[in-house]
This record gives structure tokens, C-alpha cells and sequence, in this order.
């Protein structure tokens, strides 16, 4: 009985250390939010949904923690959509050249999304980065890094900008 009754303070313990008190949008606090898509995802929408003639984005959050993208964002006005592969890197994007990204997932991205607009999003602490996935990532050279096989993406091929990305995925789903 003691050992569950300490489990369950250090699980609230780890969760409450997670949270983010700081974070707002339209004066809105969302300090219960324990992670950093479903942040991205509030943002996003908030920011997709705020041209008074296009209030009429979806996004979705993959509930397979093994999907191959996170995100798939929907036009309910014309049905068009794209995907989004969101990741959060814990570094200043001015200390690093490159991003990485796994090969293996560019072969599901590929095998799965292939056709469609994808985005991959990097959200380092201090900006954001994204390109559109090309088939011809797959045809760069891999390394290998801490034993797995990864790709690199030089910041110079990324759109930077929260704001840049919004626009980019709101040209991607209008005609």
C-alpha cells in the first residue's frame, strides 16, 4: 500500500514538472498541456484558423505513437489536406547547420505519404524550421549516427518561421 501511494506521487510529481504554466494563446492558459504536439497543434490551428475567410481547418493528431507523421491537417472547405511531421528538438537551431532524420521513416513517409504534401517541422527552442518532403531524400547520403541510419537536412533547404510554415500549409490546402 505505502510503494502505490508513493508511485502515484511521483507519477503526479513527473507530470506536474512537465506541464507548461507559461504558455498562452489569446490570453488563454494552457498549463495543462503535458506535450509539446498537442502545444504545436493549438498553435497551429489557432494560427490556421484566424483569416476570417478560411476558419475552416482540421487537424488531426495520430493516435499510433509509431505513425509515420504526426499530424494530418484538412480544408473542410474544399477538402484538401497535408501532412505534418513534427519534431521537437531541444537545441538552439543557431549552434547546429543540419537537421537529422531517420531513414527508416523517410521509407514509411514515402511508402505511405509519398504523393501528398508533407511537412517536416523542426521546433528548436529558439525557432522553427520545415520543408516539404521530396522523394529525393531518400537518394542522399546515409550516415549512420548512435547506430541508426539517418539523412541530414541542411537549414539552408528549410522555410524558417512559425508564421512562414502557416502560410506555406494554408497555400498547400487552398486552390
Amino acid at each position: 500500500m505505502r510503494n502505490s501511494k508513493y508511485l502515484v506521487k511521483k507519477l503526479l510529481s513527473l507530470a506536474i514538472k512537465r506541464m507548461d504554466y507559461n504558455k498562452t494563446i489569446n490570453e488563454a492558459n494552457l498549463g495543462l498541456i503535458l506535450d509539446s504536439e498537442e502545444l504545436f497543434k493549438i498553435k497551429m490551428l489557432d494560427a490556421l484558423n484566424k483569416n476570417n475567410e478560411l476558419k475552416n481547418f482540421e487537424m488531426i493528431k495520430s493516435m499510433n505513437k509509431y505513425c509515420s507523421v504526426d499530424f494530418a491537417i484538412i480544408n473542410k472547405y474544399n477538402l484538401l489536406s497535408c501532412y505534418v511531421e513534427h519534431k521537437c528538438k531541444k537545441i538552439n537551431s543557431t549552434d547546429f547547420t543540419t537537421f537529422f532524420i531517420g531513414f527508416q521513416k523517410l521509407i514509411m513517409i514515402d511508402t505511405y505519404y509519398g504523393k501528398q504534401t508533407l511537412f517536416l517541422v523542426f521546433e528548436c527552442k529558439d525557432e522553427i524550421y520545415f520543408c516539404e518532403y521530396d522523394e529525393k531524400f531518400l537518394k542522399r547520403e546515409i550516415k549512420i549516427v548512435r547506430g541508426g541510419k539517418i539523412i541530414e537536412i541542411n537549414k539552408s533547404e528549410c522555410g524558417c518561421g512559425f508564421v512562414k510554415l502557416t502560410q506555406k500549409i494554408i497555400e498547400s490546402l487552398t486552390l
